[in-house]
């Protein structure tokens, strides 16, 4: 019912299916018949449900997408489906009969509508009788259909994996950032020859070691860093707060971090900063979204050499550049 939640809720009466977006008001909910809410992120607005990510603490933090709560009246559902990331289905109150299908892609056929991505056609291969408590993982491509038994909620803790595409593009821009636009083509001269015109297969392997030597060369995996914690993709909050420690790191932000060896390469909100390695401990623990306080921090006594120009060196500097940059709250909030 607020503007800055993600919510919508899909219905379907005799074969025809429906989708409002939010925010509600409390009539939206006076409704008859198979109907099914959905509200994206509440991890970032209830502790209780972002405490529930340690349940799979397990995989990577930074493929971590957000967890949806659903709700559905008896034989409500939002009909045969697939996604295209990793989703943990956690069983809240009352049961949920889940069917699963068989992968599809995109050339599997949809029904025609405006809103909704149905699948034309579903024949169900195994069938999960979730109740309380219970956890079903469906993978990528799955195709799958939950019909609430009674009331029901279910919890959907979802993975995402960044597109190759966007991988491929961030990394391009790194490296063209860093590649001395007068590198030319090194070839041998005594290998180029051919009839005239014709890039032959000795050309174009030439080309493609010469450009792979270059990434080899070149690339430093920062790119990855910035596409993992792009802000455009998350929730994000940017006025500096004036904070009472312990702190946390705002639900629905990406921290990442890599190992230079001499200092921590630190990313969040497409910004980097460089940090000692004795505070890895505090990185790693607000990125497991836990609180951290200056008692639970050993500031080193001795400095490593570092070709940063800025290198953090305790925590409160930490601290001071995060609520700068509009990632951390009160632990208590």
């Amino acid at each position: 019912m607020e503007e800055d939640v993600q919510s919508r809720i899909v219905s379907e009466s005799a074969g025809i299916w429906q989708l409002k977006y939010g925010p509600f008001k409390a009539q939206d909910f006076q409704r008859d018949g198979r109907w099914s809410l959905l509200v994206q992120q509440v991890d970032c607005w209830i502790p209780e449900v972002e405490a529930l990510r340690e349940a799979v603490a397990f995989l990577p933090s930074w493929r971590f997408d957000d967890i949806m709560v659903s709700y559905a009246t008896d034989g409500g559902s939002v009909g045969p489906h697939f996604d295209r990331y990793d989703v943990f289905l956690l069983q809240g109150m009352g049961k949920r009969l889940w069917k699963l299908g068989d992968f599809c892609d995109q050339d599997t056929l949809r029904l025609e509508h405006e809103s909704l991505n149905l699948l034309q056609e579903f024949v169900s291969q195994q069938e999960y009788l979730l109740d309380p408590g219970d956890v079903l993982y469906v993978p990528p491509g799955l195709a799958h259909w939950g019909l609430a038994v009674g009331e029901s909620m279910t919890y959907s803790i979802g993975f995402r994996a960044p597109g190759i595409s966007k991988l491929l593009a961030r990394m391009t821009d790194h490296l063209l950032e860093r590649v001395d636009p007068h590198l030319l083509l090194n070839d041998n001269i005594d290998d180029c020859l051919g009839r005239t015109g014709e890039i032959t297969a000795d050309h174009m392997k030439t080309a493609q070691v010469a450009l792979t030597n270059t990434i080899k060369a070149l690339d430093d995996g920062r790119w990855l860093a910035d596409a993992l914690t792009d802000p455009d993709d998350i929730f994000t909050e940017t006025d500096a707060a004036v904070l009472q420690l312990p702190v946390r790191l705002l639900p629905g932000v990406r921290m990442v971090w890599i190992d230079r060896a001499s200092w921590l390469e630190v990313f969040v909100q497409g910004s980097e900063f460089h940090v000692a390695p004795a505070l890895m401990e505090v990185i790693t623990q607000l990125c497991e979204g836990a609180s951290v306080s200056l008692d639970d921090v050993d500031t080193p006594d001795d400095l490593p050499d570092c070709a940063s120009e800025e290198l953090l060196v305790d925590a409160p500097s930490v601290f001071a550049l995060l609520n700068e940059l509009g990632v951390l709250v009160n632990a208590d909030e």
